[in-house]
């Protein structure tokens, strides 16, 4: 799974752009997802806590990228990563956020994560991602018929 960033205003580190611990992805660890405003993770989250990167940034390899509007940046879904916060005083941040899989994610009920009151479709754990809160953007078959 990938993440897509894009955001619609300029950012930079100072209205917070997000930082990425590079390589992170590939360390085989699940971690648990916290709360945007604090370093706790979100109640019964699977996996193992998230280190203290805030209180040790020189331990780690952090990037980041001022941005543009229209800039995308993608990142793997399992790449530690976060904003600080916007502390400008005039600069809005605001951006899109996407996500793309293949056809072989399957759903899974996670009761910590917070409700998507969007979503229209309902799905059994197991299920493919299908309906019109999961569309599909390219398909092999689509491909092979062109």
């Amino acid at each position: 799974m990938l993440c897509l960033w894009i955001p619609v205003d300029p950012v930079t580190l100072e209205s917070g752009t997000i930082l990425y611990v590079r390589g992170s992805h590939r360390d085989g660890k699940l971690y648990q997802p916290n709360v945007f405003i604090a370093q706790t993770s979100l109640p019964g989250a699977e996996g193992e806590p998230l280190p203290d990167i805030e209180g040790h940034m020189e331990d780690y390899d952090i990037i980041h990228f001022d941005v543009e509007p229209g800039d995308v940046i993608v990142h793997h879904y399992r790449t530690i990563h976060g904003a600080g916060g916007n502390h400008s005083r005039y600069q809005v941040r605001r951006a899109a956020s996407l996500r793309y899989c293949g056809d072989d994610i399957r759903f899974k009920t996670r009761p910590w994560a917070p409700r998507q009151l969007h979503h229209t479709t309902r799905l059994n754990d197991g299920d493919p991602l299908s309906g019109p809160d999961f569309p599909v953007v390219w398909s092999r078959d689509a491909q092979k018929a062109a």
